[in-house]
């Protein structure tokens, strides 16, 4: 990847892409590597290449498809920012809110693992030493449907449940009360 990211580096440098330029020589610091990333992504679904295909390129169509990346730079600046700002944003919340409303996150992530660890690494190697059966009396479905149900809660539950809110309320704006 740094190969591809030095070669359009030097091809915006090349053209006048400021933009673009900044956002592959790393000026953005350790946190704009996913902007980079999406940079190269455009560069490469102009051209309608994988990234991977990008130094096989012909040197006028890189410069073309540099030149129109950077014609989309403050979107995608744009489109960076926002998502840094629902980050922090996020974050201030939860320390807001304290330890208590963010907990359930962290105990059922440390209890999950620890559940995990000792099926697949303890129970087998006391079974195997001690001679004893216990890893066919721990049903592994069990423990998949309840890291199962936590990732759905973790991963999208508030997601789902803030969809509902806001669908109420435009059921409740829709009928005028």
């Amino acid at each position: 990847m740094s190969m591809i990211v030095g070669i359009l580096a030097g091809v915006a440098s090349k053209v006048g892409a400021e933009l673009v330029g900044r956002v592959l020589g790393e000026r953005f610091g350790e946190a704009g590597g996913r902007l980079a990333e999406t940079v190269v992504s455009e560069i490469a679904g102009v051209l309608g290449v994988e990234p991977e295909e990008l130094p096989s390129v012909n040197g006028a169509d890189l410069e073309e498809a540099v030149e129109t990346v950077e014609g989309r730079m403050p979107e995608l600046i744009a489109l960076w920012s926002r998502g840094l700002d629902g980050q922090f944003a996020l974050l201030q919340a939860e320390q807001r809110q304290g330890i208590w409303q963010s907990g359930w996150r962290w105990g059922w992530m440390y209890l999950l693992g620890l559940m995990w660890t000792v099926r697949l690494l303890i129970v087998p190697v006391t079974d195997a030493i001690a001679g004893t059966d216990i890893g066919s009396r721990m049903d592994m479905g069990v423990m998949m449907t309840l890291t199962s149900w936590f990732v759905a809660l973790y991963m999208g539950g508030h997601t789902l449940k803030n969809l509902g809110a806001q669908g109420v309320e435009a059921i409740k704006a829709m009928k005028g009360k």
